[in-house]
């Protein structure tokens, strides 16, 4: 729903840019100075455009029932059995409910059981390799240079030699649309093949179409078939990473570490992911402006580096339980 949600969000991004823009000089043309300032109109109008949704969001949220699990572990097991009924359109005394009941029990009185941790336990021994591989996969999947593609990507085109219209309506609306349907086969694959196999050869591909980006961008003034070549690489980057790097490490971190220390485990993942989501959102313009397509290059090395990270320090983890990761994670099997 996530990549969905960013395809409407393209659509109405490039509404807003079109009829703000309507008619304006040179809109057929390329635009000679990408980092010209633009009317402010257009984005502002954008953001305040956001409050729609939110509103929405913070009004559905007053008929969303409390979580089970939640209501179980403040002993409030009468009101869970309640949710979970009305959430399966069935009586209290349903099986279906009843099993479910019972299953987030077991799980709520065994994590009692596990009692509290702290942030020290994800540097043990027994934990740490999985800290640090949560830590560098989320680190590697923002500098594969997805964001900067995401982000930026009218900027982009705008350097490969489109138009205006084309760089900020119609290439990001096809390239969400990519993002979007090369999700679903990272739900087949993340069962089938594994979490560390895919990450192999997410990595491995999105480093090939990194360099076939440059290359083709290369030579654009040669003619338009080159523009488009260089257009089908970053769509097809996108799609290599969308399958693979895009759900695995968030699949991994849910399912790596011992109950004890899951969710610490899983914040240091997300902070790692927010903060260099925040650097390549930072320094992506300027690297734009100083090197332009070279970034590409930039990029491949990074996805050299995940792939020999992926390939030689990641543990699979589908299908192994807790105990059978504890021996793999500490060398013992």
């Amino acid at each position: 729903m996530t990549t969905f949600g960013i395809i409407v969000a393209a659509v109405i991004n490039s509404i807003v840019w079109y009829y703000t823009n309507v008619k304006p000089e040179g809109l057929g043309q390329t635009r000679n100075d990408i980092w010209k300032e633009v009317s402010n109109f257009e984005w502002r109008f954008a953001l305040l455009f956001q409050v729609v949704p939110g509103l929405g969001l913070a009004l559905l949220m007053c008929f969303l029932p409390k979580s089970p699990r939640w209501l179980c572990s403040k002993d409030r097991d009468e009101e869970a059995v309640e949710v979970l009924a009305k959430l399966n359109a069935t009586s209290t005394s349903d099986e279906l409910v009843q099993s479910e009941l019972k299953a987030i029990q077991e799980d709520v009185a065994a994590t009692r059981a596990a009692g509290s941790s702290s942030f020290g336990e994800l540097f043990s021994p027994v934990i740490r390799r999985r800290t640090f591989i949560t830590f560098l996969m989320q680190l590697f999947q923002q500098w594969t240079g997805i964001n900067v593609i995401m982000y930026y990507q009218s900027q982009i085109y705008n350097e490969i030699g489109f138009t205006k219209f084309m760089s900020t309506v119609v290439l990001p609306i096809i390239n969400n649309f990519v993002n979007f349907i090369s999700t679903f086969p990272g739900m087949w694959g993340i069962e089938r093949l594994g979490r560390k196999t895919l990450l192999v050869i997410g990595s491995l591909m999105m480093m090939v179409f990194h360099i076939s980006t440059w290359a083709f961008s290369t030579q654009t003034e040669k003619g338009k078939t080159w523009q488009y070549l260089a257009v089908a690489s970053i769509f097809l980057m996108v799609f290599s990473f969308a399958w693979t790097w895009g759900p695995v490490p968030w699949v991994y971190q849910a399912e790596v570490f011992p109950l004890r220390v899951r969710v610490k485990g899983s914040a240091v993942g997300t902070v790692s992911n927010f903060l260099n989501n925040w650097i390549i959102a930072f320094v992506g313009p300027a690297l734009m402006k100083a090197w332009s397509t070279k970034t590409f290059l930039l990029f491949a090395a990074a996805c050299l580096l995940a792939w020999v990270y992926s390939q030689f320090y990641v543990i699979e983890c589908k299908g192994v339980s807790i105990d059978e990761m504890d021996a793999k994670m500490a060398g013992k099997a």
